[in-house]
Order: C-alpha cells, then sequence, then structure tokens
C-alpha cells in the first residue's frame, strides 16, 4: 500500500466515523429536548397530586397513602390508557400496567409518573434510536463498499443489507447487556431516583418547588447515560457495518487505528497498529468499541502494504493542532517521543486523566472553602494541583482545617466545658495549680462563648500533620490571663487554647509567642 492509499484508508475511515457521530449527536439533540419536555410533565404532575391532596398548603405521607375514590380510579385508568395507546403505535410488544381496584393516591402518582418514563424511553429513546442505529449500520456498509471500489476500481455488484441481520446486531449483548436491556434498566432506576425524591418530600412536608434541583441532577444524569450509550451502541453498530464490507470484498485483516492524542485510553494504546483477522474480530477484545465512548476505528490490510514514508496524523495536547508522524509509528512510540519529552504535554495528559476525580474533589473543595478558594475554574485547579505544589500544599491544609472546624461545629464533638479540668485554670479552685494560666470569667460565661466560637479558630497540629485536639480562639473579649513558663509573667488576653476531648472542652488563655 503506497503513500497515497494509506492516507486514502485513514481519511476514508475517519470521514466515516465522524459521519456516524455527527448523526447520532444530532438525534440526541432531539432526545435531550424530550427529556427536558418530559421533566416538565412530570414537575407537572407532581404539583397537580400535590395541590390536589394538600391541606392548608402542605400534604403529610400519610394523606398521600389514602386510597383513591372511584372517580379518581377512573381518571387513573383514562391517563394509562392514553400513554400506552401513544407508545402502542411504536411498540406492539409493551403490557399495560395494571391498576388495582384499591389504590393509594401515592401508587397513582408513581403510575403516572412511569407511565410518562415509559412514553419518553419507547418512542423517542428505543424506537427512534434503534431506527437511527440501522441509518448508521447502513451507512457504514455502503460507505466501506465505495471506499474499497474507489480504492480498487468497480469489481463487484453491492451486496444488499439484510434488515435481519442489523436487528440481531441491535439485540446482541456485545458488553454484557443489548440496547434496550440498558435502556429499560436507565428508565426504571430513573424512577427510582424520583420515587426516594417524591417520598423524603412528603415524609418531611416540603413543597413541590423544593424537588426542582433534584430533578434536573436526576433527568441530567440519565440523559449522559444516553449518549454514553447511543455513541457506545452507536460505534458498535458502525464496527459491524465495517466487518461486513471487509467480509463481503474478501478483506482478510485489518489494522487498529487509535487516535494519536492523550485522551485515547490505556486498551486502545496498547492495541494501536495491531494487525488481526476479519474472521476472528471479537468486539472488546481485538476489535472496536474497546469501551463507552471508544474513538478507535480500523483500516484494511492488504498484502502490497508497505508503510515505509507513510504518515499518519497526530494531536498536540497543548496547542491542539495536528501534525503527521510515521504511518507505522505506534501509540507507545508516539508517546514516548511527543509526551513524555515535553512537560506541557504531561500535564495536559494528566489533567485528562484525572479530570473526573479532580472535578469531584474540586466540587468538595468549593463546597468546604467557598469564596476562600481562590480558584474559580477547575482547570485553574488543576493548574494549581499539578504546577505549584506550595500553594496547593496550602490549600489542602486550608480545605482539612474547615472541614474540622465544620465538625467541631456540629454535634459530633463534644463542647460541654468539664469543670474538673477547667478547675486547674481558676484561681481558688481545688484543682489550680499556681503558675498555670488563669481565666477570669465565669464558668457559664466560658460555655457561652464556647458554644459561640468553637469551630472558628486555627487548628492545631503536630509535625507530621495530624490534629492534636487543639485549637486556637479569639473570644474577643478578655477571659483571662496567660503566665508565661518561663519568665512568669503575666498578660490579659483574649485568645485561648480550646483543648477537646471524648468528654468535652476546657480552655487555657493564650499568647501567641513572638
Amino acid at each position: 500500500m503506497n503513500e497515497r492509499s494509506k492516507k486514502y484508508w485513514q481519511k476514508r475511515q475517519e470521514q466515516k466515523y465522524l459521519a456516524g457521530e455527527k448523526k447520532i449527536d444530532d438525534y440526541y439533540r432531539g432526545l435531550k429536548q424530550s427529556f427536558e419536555q418530559s421533566k416538565k410533565k412530570i414537575q407537572d404532575i407532581i404539583n397537580n397530586f400535590y395541590w390536589r391532596y394538600a391541606e392548608e398548603n402542605q400534604l403529610s405521607f400519610a394523606s398521600a397513602q389514602l386510597k383513591l375514590s372511584k372517580t379518581e380510579i377512573g381518571d387513573l385508568q383514562a391517563f394509562i390508557a392514553k400513554a400506552y395507546e401513544n407508545m402502542g403505535k411504536y411498540n406492539q410488544e409493551l403490557n399495560n400496567m395494571s391498576i388495582r381496584a384499591r389504590v393509594t393516591r401515592y401508587e397513582a402518582l408513581l403510575k403516572q409518573i412511569d407511565a410518562q418514563l415509559q412514553q419518553l424511553y419507547a418512542i423517542e429513546y428505543q424506537f427512534k434510536g434503534e431506527e437511527l442505529l440501522k441509518e448508521v449500520y447502513s451507512d457504514s456498509y455502503y460507505q466501506n463498499w465505495f471506499n474499497i471500489d474507489q480504492y480498487h476500481g468497480f469489481h463487484q455488484e453491492f451486496a444488499q443489507i439484510n434488515a435481519q441481520t442489523i436487528n440481531e446486531l441491535i439485540s446482541y449483548p456485545f458488553d454484557g447487556a443489548n440496547f434496550s436491556t440498558r435502556l429499560w434498566k436507565q428508565k426504571d432506576h430513573m424512577l427510582q431516583k424520583l420515587n426516594e425524591s417524591i417520598t423524603t418530600m412528603l415524609i418531611q412536608g416540603r413543597n413541590p418547588k423544593t424537588l426542582a434541583g433534584e430533578m434536573a441532577k436526576t433527568f441530567g444524569t440519565k440523559e449522559y447515560e444516553a449518549y454514553r450509550l447511543l455513541h457506545t451502541e452507536g460505534s458498535f453498530i458502525m464496527g459491524q457495518g465495517t466487518l461486513a464490507g471487509y467480509r463481503e470484498d474478501g478483506v482478510e485483516k485489518y489494522r487498529i487505528l487509535a487516535t494519536l492524542d492523550v485522551k485515547t485510553s490505556d486498551i486502545c494504546r496498547e492495541q494501536d497498529g495491531k494487525v488481526y483477522d476479519v474472521d476472528k474480530a471479537v468486539v472488546g477484545v481485538n476489535y472496536w468499541p474497546f469501551h463507552p465512548n471508544c474513538r478507535t476505528t480500523d483500516v484494511p490490510v492488504y498484502e502490497d502494504d508497505d508503510l515505509s514514508g507513510e504518515t499518519r496524523v497526530a494531536r498536540d495536547p497543548v496547542t491542539g493542532k495536528t501534525y503527521d508522524v510515521p504511518a507505522d509509528m505506534t501509540y507507545e512510540q508516539w508517546h514516548e517521543k511527543y509526551i513524555e519529552s515535553n512537560p506541557d504535554a504531561v500535564l495536559s495528559e494528566k489533567k485528562w486523566k484525572n479530570r473526573y476525580s479532580d472535578k469531584k474533589q474540586y466540587e468538595q473543595y468549593q463546597k468546604i472553602l467557598g469564596n476562600n478558594l481562590d480558584v474559580n475554574s477547575l482547570d485553574g485547579f488543576q493548574n494549581l494541583k499539578y504546577n505549584n505544589p506550595k500553594k496547593w500544599g496550602s490549600l489542602n491544609l486550608a480545605y482539612k482545617d474547615q472541614k474540622l472546624r465544620n465538625r467541631i461545629k456540629s454535634d459530633e464533638i463534644p463542647k460541654e466545658v468539664i469543670i474538673g479540668k477547667q478547675g486547674k485554670h481558676i484561681i481558688g479552685h481545688n484543682n489550680y495549680i499556681s503558675g498555670r494560666s488563669y481565666v477570669t470569667i465565669s464558668e457559664n460565661e466560658i460555655q457561652e462563648l464556647v458554644n459561640q466560637y468553637a469551630g472558628t479558630g486555627k487548628i492545631q497540629r503536630d509535625s507530621k500533620g495530624n490534629w492534636i485536639n487543639q485549637e486556637i480562639v479569639d473570644f474577643k473579649k478578655t477571659v483571662g490571663v496567660s503566665v508565661d513558663n518561663i519568665t512568669s509573667h503575666e498578660k490579659e488576653t483574649s485568645m485561648v487554647k480550646i483543648h477537646y476531648s471524648k468528654n468535652g472542652v476546657h480552655i487555657v488563655p493564650y499568647v501567641e509567642s513572638r
């Protein structure tokens, strides 16, 4: 295979793959709108339910467990029948959910929500999604034939696609479960999450408006799961269309072609450049997709292949620009030469690989530190984490300290003043030892100030970074006298060290040493 032909195949296979991806993306945009419409309809169903049965603007869980009247059962049956009438146009195998004679208001609500979700998943997701996958398969198959004919010159009639073959591929559980099974599992999980949110709302006596955030999060998660499933199934279908074209044309071998950038997964990096027999192709083992959202593809291998002097395309992770490298260069060779020797590229790869864990960590730091977190984007957070060890250490300590302060403020750590220990710092108390720092306020006032200021001061740690159960706090008023251990010099102070233990606290007046 000469340089022109090698570039021909790489370009054609990439174009074919991107065309399939675009078709899936176009469909997904419409599906996302359908998810949004369903979310609004379900919000309306919940609102109508709430205000229909609310008493004095509140609906209790007990009230939601009351049985429906005959009229209400009739309304529910009509609602369900309408939903199944809509779905029946697309799927004749759907089984109508049964409506018992004695059904509670809450059960009726869940049935209405389930019916709405089933319409979304049966029509917009499964039916239209399967039609999309059939188109993607056909496009991949015929485009592959066209590419082969352009390369060889027209040599035989196109073999027509067998509709049964496509249906079998869509039903094939190539990754443990098929498209339909995964899709309906997503629906059931969504119903479960909505059920949990609504139950909590009723038990806590909250208004349905408070569900908006939870519903947005639940629907957002399921939208992404749909996106990932569609792209993974689409990739599988495109690959099978490509293999079918190879078999029809007599192509015996294929070469794995991974994307040369830092986003490529470890398994695709390892597979890049390997040659396999077409009749031994196994998805996830030696053929793509190797994982969800896989971007790897392949090119046919012919007997006259000679990759010397030919090129393939790689992407610079820092600039985003593409450049040519030798066609026989594997991913590992490219990585060693162009990434490992470039600190900026190494950083880009690290940021990409850790994007999910770093995003979760960034959100945790935002939650704990709030306005005290002096970075305002994930990119800025990662740059600080991987480029500035000193600042990252300070930020990490600030995060740990604030988490601990929050614990101190909660009921998790006892804050009742232990009189026996506190007496060691009260002049006139039986436990007082001469020469120690002492308080000049009453025991009641000590307790009041501890309750007010505990968890607002400077956390004390040992040389290994472990908390030593002490916190330096400013009570904003003179509370005692600090006595220097060496000079016995006394000084009034508003600062104290709060000593925490499993039974409670005691305070010691404190002056910062110079």
